[in-house]
């Protein structure tokens, strides 16, 4: 059997590869996405400007794992069969984790800015999260600067990594946290029937929305770390592309209006039937239903044609008009031909 540190490396590069291609597409669909709320004059100057970085600096990453790899498979070692992989401190090291730190930092800042979205832009709900997102910088530089040092020994290096991973796993699980909770407590205040009747829908948006998965990849990687387990390498290469898979999708529906908390018509309805009575909820369920469905099922189509709510909500309403029977009665609707 193989070194361990020569398959963990193996198996590092090709998984990093590979879902770095699976990253690849749906980074294409949050582009068209993008593109297509470019076109109906709603660009979203943040999103684009995460979605761009994201990219950029994750092929940065991806490209500097394999070649690294592959370099240190040509150059083998005149004896053993050990990769020649160079040490933390060297320039191929620094190049590599540098886009690591950064994509690390960008993800973090993208989550933290949606829970302040969901959050109705309340800022001491983020307070704390802010803080570490800060410490998280701080982290992350320090890392770096002490990787460029030679002085520095392999094993405090990886004391500052987990230093760096412990913080970043703080700021993931409050944000995580407040997000799900947002979206329970929304969800909780609709009526079922508008939800929709599956419940496994529920749970996937909880997922994507929250960025449970990217929490996920974090507490395996602390866990590996504080083993010294050779499968914290494997999730350090991972860990890139699947920031670009999670936060692409998270991207994508907040670009469709899907998403919960955002500026769409959408979260708004949501509010309102959140603080509404419910003998509200009861008389608006006979006059506003259609154009409620419309708001929640026509976001792919919205996103493409801006004057798609004035034509739905006219073909809705194209036979019902309200007219009060006298003051203080509620409306009723009845056919303009009778």
């Amino acid at each position: 059997m193989g070194n361990i540190a020569t398959e963990s490396a193996y198996v590092a590069a090709y998984l990093s590869m590979f879902l770095y291609g699976a990253y690849v597409v749906v980074a294409g669909h949050c582009s068209l996405v993008l593109y297509h709320r470019y076109k109906t004059k709603r660009p979203h100057k943040y999103l684009l400007g995460t979605h761009i970085a994201l990219f950029l600096l994750i092929t940065w990453r991806c490209t500097t794992t394999i070649s690294r790899t592959l370099n240190g498979i040509i150059h083998v070692e005149s004896h053993g069969e050990a990769l020649n992989l160079y040490p933390p401190w060297s320039a191929w090291s620094l190049v590599e984790n540098s886009p690591w730190v950064m994509v690390t930092v960008v993800a973090d800042a993208f989550l933290v800015y949606r829970t302040y979205i969901v959050w109705m832009q309340k800022c001491l709900i983020v307070a704390v999260p802010l803080f570490l997102f800060a410490a998280d910088i701080v982290m992350g530089i320090y890392f770096l600067v002490n990787q460029a040092d030679p002085t520095s020994t392999f094993q405090e290096l990886i004391h500052i990594v987990t230093a760096f991973a412990a913080v970043t796993l703080a700021d993931n699980l409050i944000c995580t946290a407040l997000i799900s909770f947002r979206i329970w407590r929304v969800r909780r205040s609709i009526p079922v029937k508008r939800q929709g009747s599956d419940p496994l829908h529920g749970v996937i948006t909880l997922i994507v929305e929250s960025a449970a998965v990217y929490t996920v990849v974090l507490i395996a990687q602390l866990i590996t770390l504080g083993f010294e387990s050779y499968i914290c390498f494997v999730l350090f290469d991972v860990q890139c592309p699947i920031i670009g898979i999670v936060f692409s999708m998270i991207i994508i529906r907040v670009s469709r209006g899907q998403s919960h908390g955002d500026s769409s018509e959408v979260s708004i309805i949501e509010m309102r039937w959140q603080h509404s009575t419910t003998e509200d909820t009861t008389a608006n369920t006979e006059t506003s239903g259609p154009h409620v469905f419309t708001d929640l099922r026509s976001e792919d189509v919205e996103a493409q044609h801006p004057d798609f709510r004035k034509v739905s909500t006219e073909t809705n309403h194209e036979s019902i008009t309200y007219k009060p029977e006298s003051p203080g009665t509620n409306y009723r609707s009845s056919s303009p031909n009778t």
